[in-house]
């Protein structure tokens, strides 16, 4: 899931975005390597998380032992265990912000636009052979599909997920080791990797680090994908920590010697000078052609290419975000009944257990984002905003309310002494050289939410204001989520009831003691306030 979640649009499009803000080739590499560096502790952090928490007491062994039961829902349980008080609040930020940012639009719009170069491959952006009603056109048409595979079948998503992953491992693999052979023995284009800028009006400012900081961030987003759907890992307390951060220092090696691969065929001369997209330039160096042309041929086939990679991203979203948006309705906030999360059959023993109806409301939000954006502006810009909103809110907001949440755990016997939460004794695993990963990742991510509202340098902004996408971010995932938190007090108040979620978790404890929670049964019930009668969901 990690490998093909991370390697997708991101990879191909971001780093033209990169360049472009940093201004330099030397200073671009060095922000892929330090927004590679953030993501792995942000991962560092949340292994510890996922391992410990939920912790239940469960009768095992002629006795009754805490025993940690990870679970799907990713950090949707870390936050709603960290931050208790006020309650539901963080359930209602996590939820709204995940049902309307935590897709891949951006993506879907980007896959289209592949397809329209496979199709004209001599056609760039600013040509009519390139329409975004027809790039809009095939983001719809591959997100329906990969809604419905995720209805149809949960066995054959997971083995085209594993197919996709080794595909796109060996492709980058390849890239990585032709672009630097070939740049070194062709006119050494390696040695024009250099630290300052080529030319003096494209320097970065403060506001263009910090923004490419954020799109170099982006295509390691794939991380949080297992922490989706952990109960479905086999052993995941001997097998996931070391299967996500090799998955992590894998795309950590690969992504930064991508972009000196690209360099090299394709050494930076300035802004003025930069490709549409550095994986189809480097495509046509690669395949002979002089430097500034395309080779058709060739970009007709990597373009379908990449279009076939994205698919292979937006169907481990799917299937993934489907679970977690599951995850929320069962809290019961949301405006419909619990019954409508149950799997595509109202069957215990079904063997796909398919979220039908949050595999709808997911394929929804992706639809409306895409059309938002993909009809009223250029593709490259509407894919810029939707990639940066999703990096700002699902990465920044959620990551950072995440992270630094592990170090108040961790100081809280400090503060409240006996009555603590004791984590230390809790905690099954800590990372290396802990607590430094997380105070790490607190501290980044904090700083990259505050410093993306510096101002960009004129002439690398896009077709909207610097400042309008933390501000949508802002608003669109906290704003949003404190005004449902305050629909849903409003409401309990006005039928003086209060709603209470009762749970009963199925855990399976394997032969070595180690616990997993595989279901649960969930119950809302309305509790009465001053002598009103409540009821039962």
């Amino acid at each position: 899931l990690v490998i093909n979640r991370t390697i997708a649009s991101g990879i191909f499009t971001q780093p033209v975005n990169v360049l472009r803000l940093a201004g330099s080739s030397g200073q671009a590499i060095l922000l892929w390597i330090v927004a590679g560096v953030i993501i792995l502790c942000v991962v560092a952090s949340w292994i510890e998380l996922a391992l410990t928490v939920p912790i239940h007491y469960i009768f095992h062994e002629g006795r009754w032992q805490r025993l940690s039961a990870p679970r799907n829902g990713g950090d949707k349980n870390y936050l709603e265990y960290v931050y208790k008080r006020p309650r539901d609040l963080m359930k209602c930020i996590f939820g709204i912000t995940f049902i309307i940012w935590g897709n891949l639009a951006g993506n879907a719009l980007q896959l289209g636009v592949f397809m329209q170069r496979a199709i004209h491959p001599s056609c760039g952006e600013a040509d009519e052979c390139i329409n975004r009603g027809y790039a809009v056109a095939w983001g719809v048409a591959v997100l329906t599909v990969c809604a419905l595979l995720n209805i149809a079948t949960r066995k054959h998503t997971m083995g085209l997920n594993n197919a996709f992953a080794v595909i796109k491992l060996a492709f980058w693999v390849f890239v990585v080791v032709a672009g630097i052979i070939y740049g070194t023995v062709h006119d050494d284009g390696c040695r024009s990797i250099w630290w300052a800028p080529v030319e003096k009006r494209d320097a970065a400012s403060f506001g263009d680090i910090a923004l490419a900081l954020f799109f170099a961030t982006y295509p390691y987003t794939g991380y949080e994908q297992p922490f989706y759907v952990l109960a479905e890992a086999s052993r995941p307390r001997e097998t996931f920590p070391k299967a996500t951060m090799y998955a992590m220092l894998s795309v950590l090696v690969l992504f930064p010697l991508a972009n000196v691969s690209y360099l090299c065929m394709n050494p930076y001369t300035g802004n003025a000078n930069l490709p549409e997209n550095m994986a189809l330039a480097f495509i046509s160096r690669l395949s002979g052609v002089p430097r500034g042309h395309d080779d058709p041929v060739g970009i007709r086939v990597v373009s379908a290419i990449l279009a076939f990679f994205i698919f292979g991203n937006l169907m481990a979203q799917t299937y993934t975000a489907s679970r977690v948006k599951q995850e929320v309705a069962k809290e019961g906030i949301l405006l419909w009944s619990i019954g409508d999360v149950r799997g595509i059959r109202d069957l215990d023993g079904h063997r796909e257990q398919a979220p039908f109806a949050a595999t709808g409301l997911h394929w929804i939000f992706e639809i409306v984002l895409l059309l938002a954006f993909g009809l009223t502006m250029e593709p490259s810009a509407a894919y810029g905003g939707l990639t940066y909103i999703y990096t700002y809110t699902i990465v920044g907001i959620l990551g950072l309310l995440t992270a630094a949440g592990l170090p108040y755990l961790k100081v809280d016997r400090w503060v409240k002494g006996p009555r603590s939460r004791k984590w230390r004794q809790k905690s099954v695993w800590q990372p290396w050289l802990d607590p430094l990963p997380v105070i790490v990742a607190t501290i980044c991510l904090g700083f990259m939410l505050v410093a993306t509202f510096a101002k960009v340098s004129e002439g690398k902004q896009r077709e909207w204001p610097w400042c309008v996408a933390p501000a949508v971010g802002c608003l669109g995932s906290i704003g949003l989520g404190f005004i449902w938190w305050c629909g849903l007090q409003f409401v309990q108040w006005a039928g003086r009831w209060r709603l209470e979620t009762q749970r009963l978790p199925v855990v399976e404890v394997d032969e070595l003691g180690h616990a997993i929670q595989k279901a649960e049964l969930v119950e809302h019930i309305r509790v009465p306030v001053e002598g009103k009668t409540g009821k039962s969901q």
